[in-house]
């Protein structure tokens, strides 16, 4: 699913490619990834219009179009972004496009359709309705030892509580953890400052990286957890079998020598 880096990716891919272009038209192929507005209001409200700039808060990414609307991209489980000439060949799941004058287009490609397209005219109302906290990569130390020091839980889940802080996911909670060396269950309650402290810049260095990699599994360090999550992993570090375990729904992967449970 993807995460604050990917979204910060798909931001600068949408900024790098498709900002100030006139839309000549918008071709929703499948409306069930639109969210309170039908195909033809999207495209009667974008026709003419231009994206001027974007914003991305946690998992989502808001593009404006003029002082009083946006449009909103969240990418559910398998959510991308495609820029491509028109004559070429659309991505395979492509579930909208945004016609451009220039003869380009932006496919919204979103292959198992959980991901939402909307409009919306107030991009902080829509935070405060949603109950979203701050984003994760504008969090100071200060703040996240308060959000986090009264919180009971396990750290995992604490760190993906959207509502506390916004864009970390099953992903790069794991990494975090992996760098911090917590074991993924260990009892939030329990870290003092100094711990709290290591977990936050464990946070703050991940996402930098994987937004510096582009959110590609590939362009990541061998030493970090996410090459080798999965069955038969091997920790990069002691070289131990990955464990995996249920923490609040979700499966987390960890390594039980490095990253043990006091």
């Amino acid at each position: 699913m993807p995460e604050l880096p990917d979204v910060e990716t798909f931001k600068r891919y949408l900024d790098s490619t498709s900002l100030h272009q006139r839309i000549d038209d918008v071709d929703v192929r499948n409306a069930y990834v639109l969210k309170g507005v039908s195909a033809r209001e999207l495209a009667r409200r974008l026709k003419g219009c231009r994206f001027e700039s974007s914003r991305r808060h946690g998992k989502h990414l808001f593009v404006s179009v003029n002082d009083d609307l946006w449009m909103r991209l969240h990418f559910g489980m398998t959510g991308s972004l495609q820029y491509f000439k028109h004559g070429d060949q659309a991505a395979p799941h492509a579930r909208a496009l945004f016609v451009f004058t220039n003869n380009y287009r932006l496919a919204f490609d979103d292959q198992r359709k959980f991901g939402q397209i909307g409009l919306l005219k107030d991009v902080d109302e829509f935070l405060r309705k949603r109950g979203l906290g701050r984003d994760a990569l504008d969090v100071d130390l200060s703040e996240f030892q308060k959000l986090l020091g009264k919180r009971r839980g396990a750290v995992k889940s604490i760190l993906m509580n959207q509502k506390l802080i916004a864009g970390i996911g099953n992903i790069y909670a794991d990494e975090i953890l992996f760098r911090a060396r917590m074991h993924p269950a260990r009892e939030i309650s329990d870290l003092g400052d100094k711990a709290l402290a290591k977990l936050f810049r464990a946070m703050r260095y991940i996402l930098k990286k994987a937004i510096a990699a582009k959110a590609d599994v590939d362009r990541m360090p061998k030493s970090w957890l996410l090459p080798h999550r999965g069955k038969g992993g091997k920790c990069p570090r002691c070289g131990r079998e990955l464990k995996s375990a249920k923490i609040g729904g979700r499966t987390a992967w960890f390594c039980a020598h490095c990253q043990k449970r006091p």
